[in-house]
C-alpha cells in the first residue's frame, strides 16, 4: 500500500514490486513473466564494521573490513536517511530466518522496486501478524545510491563503487552503489555469522534436502553445484541461507540466488515465469532470453537467477532435524580426488578449514583453468569471526547429531582441467548411489581417505588413478595438491591437527 499518500510503499507483494519496477525502467518482463534487469557489477566494494569493542573483540585478525568510526556512522546514515525521504522508497518487514525464536527481524528501505523484490526473496516474509512476535531488537538496513554517500562524506565514499557499512551496536546497516543481489545476500549473511554462534547456531553457505529417509547437508565453495546436488537427493529443505544449531537444520529465506549454467537444477521455462528477478539476463526484441556460449576472448557477466524456493519444489517446512549426512563437494582441478571418498569427523573437519576448490566449476562454460582457491569456512569473508569458533561449533554438530561424513569431487576426473572430464550423469549417481548404501570402504592410500569397494557397475573406477591414461600424471599432481594443501594448512591456527587429520604430518 501506499503510505498515507506519501511516496514510501510499505510491504508490497511480488507483484506489485515487478509492476513498479517495470513502470520505473528498471527492469523488462521476459516472454514468460521473469523480470531482467542489469546491474553494474564491480569488485570494488568497500565493507566497513563500525569501530565498538562487540565487534573488535571479535573479529578477525585477517577480516577484510575496515573500522569506521561511529560518529561518522551516524552523520552518513542521519543524512542518507533525510535524502531518501524526498524520493519514492520501499519497505519491507522481513525475516532473517523462519522459525521467529530464531528469525533476526528486519526494517529494509530502499529506492528501487526490484532491490526491494530481491529482499523479499533473500528473506522471509511472514504474515502482517506475525512479524517480530517475540519483540526481538529490530535491525534497520538501507539500500542507497552512491550519490547519497557521497553527498554526506566524500572522502569515505570516493574511490568505490560500492559500500557497505555495518552498526552493531546500533543495528543498522548502510549499502550504497549499484550492487548485487550477491552482495546483499553476502550482508545478511555477515550479519548473521557475527550473530548466530553467540545463539550456538553456525551459518552456512550451503544446500540441505530430504531423501530416503536421510537429511544431506552439501557444503563447499562456489561453482561446485550445491543446489543441484541437494536436489538429486531429493526433496529441498533451504538454500545458500542455512544455520546448524542442536535443534538441528533451519532454513533463513524464502528465496534462493542461483548461476544460470548448464546445471541449473530446473528448466529455463519453469525458472524465468513471473516472479522470477535476473539480474544480467538479455532479451531479445521478442522478450524472449538470449543465451550465448562465451568466447575464449570475452566473458559475458554471468546470469544469476532470484526466485522463490517454492519454484524449486521445496518443503514448506523450515526446520529439520539432522542432518544424518555431510557432504563436503570440492572442484579439484587437478584431477586427483576420488569421485566419492567417506571422511573422518576429523576429515571433514579438516576439509571445512582448508575450503579446497577451483575458482570455476567444470560446468559454467568458461575456459577451465587451474585456478585453485580456498575458502575457509566455504564462506571465508562471510565469515567475521575467528574461524575457530565455528570449526568449534561445528565440531560439536557433528557428534550431537552423529553425522556421517563425505567428500565428493564435482571437479575434473581422469586428467587435470581441460584435460579431465566432469562426472557424467551416471556417475554422480552411482556416488549418491553408494553414499547411502555403500558397506564396504577400502584406503585410498591418500589424505587418509576411503573410497568404495572394486568398481561401480554404472560408473567408471572409484580409485581416480585408474581413470589416468598416464600414471605418472597422476602422481606429479597428486604431490601438487598435497604441497598445496600442505601450504595452505600451515598458515592456520593448528596445523599439526590438521596436517595429522589428512595424514600430511
Amino acid at each position: 500500500m501506499n503510505n498515507d499518500g506519501s511516496s514510501r510503499y510499505d510491504d508490497l507483494s511480488i507483484a506489485e514490486l515487478i509492476e513498479h519496477s517495470v513502470r520505473l525502467g528498471e527492469g523488462q518482463l521476459s516472454r514468460r513473466g521473469a523480470l531482467a534487469v542489469q546491474t553494474t557489477r564491480t569488485d570494488d566494494v568497500q565493507r566497513f564494521f563500525v569501530n565498538e569493542p562487540s565487534v573488535t573483540d571479535v573479529l578477525r585478525a585477517d577480516a577484510t573490513f575496515d573500522l569506521l568510526d561511529s560518529k561518522a556512522f551516524k552523520t552518513l546514515w542521519e543524512s542518507v536517511k533525510d535524502q531518501i525521504a524526498e524520493h519514492p522508497r520501499y519497505r519491507l518487514y522481513a525475516h532473517m530466518g523462519v522459525h521467529p525464536d530464531k528469525a533476526v527481524p528486519l526494517e529494509i528501505t530502499t529506492l528501487k522496486a526490484w532491490h526491494a523484490l530481491a529482499c523479499h526473496h533473500l528473506c522471509h516474509i511472514p504474515d502482517d501478524a506475525a512479524f517480530n512476535p517475540r519483540e526481538k531488537p529490530l535491525w534497520k538496513l538501507i539500500w542507497a545510491p552512491m550519490s547519497a554517500l557521497k553527498h554526506a562524506m566524500p572522502d569515505v565514499a570516493d574511490g568505490h563503487s560500492g559500500l557497505i557499512m555495518m552498526h552493531v551496536g546500533k543495528r543498522r546497516v548502510l549499502m550504497a552503489g549499484d550492487l548485487t543481489t550477491g552482495e546483499m545476500r553476502r550482508t545478511l549473511l555477515t550479519v548473521l555469522g557475527l550473530l548466530l554462534p553467540e545463539k550456538g547456531a553456525l551459518p552456512l553457505h550451503g544446500a540441505a534436502s530430504l531423501g530416503d529417509g536421510q537429511i544431506t547437508l552439501f557444503l563447499g565453495p562456489a561453482g561446485t553445484q550445491k543446489t543441484t546436488w541437494a536436489m538429486r537427493c531429493g526433496q529441498l529443505i533451504g538454500e545458500r541461507g542455512l544455520s546448524w544449531s542442536e535443534d538441528g537444520l533451519h532454513r533463513l529465506a524464502d528465496g534462493c540466488r542461483l548461476h544460470l549454467d548448464a546445471s541449473l537444477p530446473i528448466s529455463l521455462d519453469d525458472a524465468l515465469t513471473f516472479g522470477t528477478l535476473a539480474e544480467e539476463l538479455t532479451l531479445g526484441p521478442d522478450r524472449h532470453p538470449v543465451i550465448t556460449e562465451p568466447s575464449d576472448s570475452e566473458r559475458p557477466l554471468p546470469v544469476h537467477l532470484v526466485l522463490p524456493l517454492s519454484k524449486l519444489q521445496a518443503t514448506a517446512e523450515s526446520d529439520t532435524r539432522g542432518p544424518s549426512q555431510l557432504v563436503i563437494l570440492a572442484t579439484d582441478p587437478l584431477g586427483v580426488l576420488p569421485p566419492l571418498a567417506r571422511l573422518t569427523k576429523e576429515q571433514a573437519l579438516a576439509w571445512y578449514v582448508l575450503g579446497y576448490g577451483n575458482h570455476y566449476g567444470p560446468l559454467e562454460h568458461r575456459q577451465a583453468a587451474c585456478d585453485i582457491r580456498c575458502t575457509p569456512g566455504f564462506m571465508d569473508t562471510l565469515l567475521p569471526r575467528s574461524l575457530d569458533e565455528y570449526i568449534y561449533l561445528l565440531e560439536d554438530l557433528l557428534e550431537s547429531h552423529q553425522t556421517r561424513c563425505y567428500l565428493i569431487n564435482a571437479g575434473w576426473h581422469g586428467g587435470i582441467c581441460g584435460l579431465g572430464e566432469p562426472l557424467s550423469s551416471s556417475e554422480e549417481s552411482a556416488c549418491l548411489t553408494a553414499l547411502y548404501h555403500c558397506m564396504d570402504w577400502q584406503p585410498l592410500g591418500a589424505f587418509g581417505l576411503s573410497i568404495p569397494q572394486g568398481h561401480s557397475e554404472t560408473a567408471g573406477p572409484w580409485h581416480p588413478q585408474e581413470r589416468w591414461a598416464d600414471p605418472s600424471g597422476y602422481e606429479r599432481q597428486l604431490d601438487t595438491l598435497k604441497q598445496t594443501i600442505l601450504t595452505e594448512l600451515q598458515s592456520t591456527s593448528d596445523p599439526v591437527r590438521w596436517l595429522a587429520a589428512l595424514e600430511l604430518s
